[in-house]
């Protein structure tokens, strides 16, 4: 046997091996259709029963939207109608709050006009205040003046009279002494100044002031003397020297020593007189 039939042999056995892998198959996909029509109408009919309970559930469910659906619709109109009548309010509140508001301006205008006419007032309260109680510290001060000036009127008046009637007592009383002096031969015309009366008194100090010797003795203008005057010191019958007299006052008098008539020490306790013999 040559190669050529060694071939052959070996695709005869390979086409037979196909044959048999095709049969198999063709076993294998055998199928029963008798038996899978009847299962098919079984479960068309199932499909079928499913669909008309589908149906009739769906025109059910149809139905309760259909009435759902008008019932919406009814719910839908009466809250158009709400609605409606709210916006109508809405309108009518919308109104009133412009109405308010225009009402609250022309308040706030008037409230503002009223603070600065009340501020102008109290400004205007303050000064007239102010002005009253000047006015009435004037008043009260006029009236403390005129009471002031009538109260120093009677007093002024008090004394005019009773400054009148000593006058008139000191003219009678200087005509009277006139008349005593003329008959005395005395002239009344001398002047009181030039009369050096005749009193006595005692010196009270003794001291020193720029170089000058300084006395001060208890007799003063209240006893006629006047500055310019002089007066005698003397201890028991011994003469001691002048003074004269630099300053007075009621009830004492200083002089100055007169270094040319000084014949002694003079100290506290010796007499002074305007008059040698006393």
């Amino acid at each position: 046997m040559n190669w050529l039939g060694k071939v052959f042999i070996v695709l005869i056995v390979i086409m037979s091996l196909v044959f048999l892998g095709l049969s198999m198959a063709v076993y294998a996909t055998h199928k029963n259709w008798k038996q899978m029509t009847a299962a098919v109408n079984t479960q068309l009919e199932q499909v079928r029963t499913q669909q008309e309970q589908d149906k009739a559930e769906f025109n059910r469910r149809v139905e309760e939207l259909d009435r759902e659906a008008a019932a919406r619709e009814q719910q839908v109109a009466k809250l158009e109608t709400e609605r409606a009548g709210i916006v109508k309010s809405n309108s009518e509140l919308q109104k009133q709050l412009d109405a308010a508001q225009q009402n609250e301006r022309g308040h706030i205008a008037a409230v503002a006009s009223t603070q600065d006419l009340n501020q102008k007032l109290t400004g205007e309260v303050t000064d007239l205040r102010t002005r009253v109680r000047t006015e009435e510290q004037a008043r009260d001060d006029a009236f403390t003046k005129a009471i002031n000036a009538t109260e120093q009127l009677h007093q002024s008046r008090n004394k005019y009279e009773a400054a009148l009637e000593t006058s008139r007592q000191l003219t009678a009383h200087n005509a009277g002494m006139r008349h005593v002096m003329k008959e005395s031969g005395m002239n009344p015309d001398v002047p009181p100044t030039s009369v050096v009366p005749t009193v006595d008194g005692v010196v009270s100090q003794v001291r020193r002031n720029a170089g000058a010797q300084l006395v001060e003795f208890t007799i003063g203008s209240d006893d006629g003397l006047a500055t310019g005057n002089t007066v005698e010191v003397f201890r028991g019958t011994k003469y001691l020297g002048r003074l004269d007299i630099i300053q007075t006052s009621p009830d004492k008098s200083v002089g100055r020593v007169d270094r040319r008539y000084l014949q002694g020490q003079i100290q506290e306790g010796d007499r002074v007189a305007t008059r040698l013999k006393l």
